[in-house]
């Protein structure tokens, strides 16, 4: 499994994503973490992939499963 550190989650960041992909990024703050995390579930329903989020204080790792 590859594992990368970005700055943001974005829509862009994310369609290029492979299955088994990740992704960590620092947030600044609760909000931003809730905002980045909120682009990854939004992409389940705006292209029909999967990802899961993990929350580790302000860190937020994304992870790629692949499409429905």
């Amino acid at each position: 499994m590859e594992q990368k550190t970005t700055k943001k989650i974005t829509r862009e960041r994310l369609r290029l994503m492979q299955s088994g992909e990740t992704l960590t990024v620092q947030c600044a703050d609760g909000y931003d973490l809730d905002s980045q995390k909120n682009t990854a579930y939004a992409m389940k329903k705006l292209e029909r992939r999967r990802f899961s989020c993990r929350v580790n204080g302000l860190t937020l790792t994304v992870t790629c499963n692949g499409t429905d």
